[in-house]
């Protein structure tokens, strides 16, 4: 799934391109990935321009004429391409949208249909599942504030990925952040100090800053808007290297269900009891 570093990066690619544009023409393949007001997206949306595109977490934001927003979730396999008009349609391409004055399309392919796009007007309308409370973004959040989301009787990686609590973290970074950390990811999260839990925020958004920068990590099926992939995965110290050396110290990387994810641990660097400053 796409996480903060590669919808970040989505993101800004789309917002210099598509910023300033006018919808001119939307064909929509599968209508049960459009959720929100109930309006046709193809009546809807043409004439609208876009004045702003920015990130909520792993949402992607489009504020069309004021107050109107497009919200779209990648899901696990969802995609945005920007892609000639002329170009073959894609199997499992949902969603269509041309501009005026511009000869591309941005086009939102999706497989496993878990991802979908919400338009939001001002209207107190809604039709299909609702987008879920969000907690802060990790990137601005601090210390305290996070200390304060930690007092909690839940597994560290638990928490970290309930995006009620924060916002944005998903399997990839949380376990590369919490093996630089040096914390197991069954640990409970209100056992760590105001000490180790700053260590681990400043391993967060270390993380995730370096992995925006070198525009997310493509495993399977991210890509960014022009076709490109992300480099981040070069620099994984944990996650997808199982039975692998640690990089920090040479233990063999195993892997473990956590919170019902596949949790990727060095039993040295990250063992179970709570590590201390």
């Amino acid at each position: 799934m796409p996480e903060l570093p590669e919808v970040e990066t989505i993101v800004r690619a789309l917002s210099a391109s598509l910023t300033g544009l006018t919808v001119s023409k939307v064909v929509v393949h599968r209508k049960d990935v459009i959720h929100g007001y109930p309006a046709p997206l193809s009546k809807f949306l043409p004439r609208q321009t876009i004045s702003r595109i920015y990130r909520r977490a792993k949402r992607i934001v489009m504020v069309l004429d004021e107050p109107t927003e497009l919200v779209i979730h990648l899901g696990m396999t969802g995609r945005l391409d920007v892609v000639s008009p002329k170009s073959v349609i894609e199997k499992h391409t949902h969603l269509r949208m041309a501009f005026v004055d511009y000869d591309c399309e941005l086009r939102f392919r999706d497989p496993r249909r878990f991802g979908g796009v919400w338009l939001l007007p001002a209207v107190d309308k809604h039709l299909g599942p609702r987008l879920g409370k969000l907690g802060p973004e990790p990137l601005p959040l601090k210390p305290t504030d996070f200390f304060d989301l930690l007092q909690r009787n839940r597994q560290i990686k638990a928490l970290l990925l309930d995006q009620s609590a924060i916002a944005g973290i998903g399997n990839i970074y949380c376990d590369e952040a919490l093996h630089a950390a040096g914390i197991h990811p069954t640990i409970k999260s209100d056992s760590l100090d105001k000490k180790i839990a700053g260590q681990l925020l400043r391993h967060i958004k270390r993380i995730l800053n370096k992995a925006i920068e070198l525009r997310g990590s493509t495993l399977s099926d991210y890509r960014r808007p022009d076709g490109s992939s992300g480099g981040y995965q070069h620099q994984h110290k944990v996650y997808d290297r199982e039975d692998r050396p640690c990089r920090n110290c040479g233990t063999m990387i195993e892997r473990l269900q956590v919170a019902g994810r596949s949790s990727f641990v060095c039993p040295n660097c990250q063992n179970k009891s709570v590590p201390k400053v």
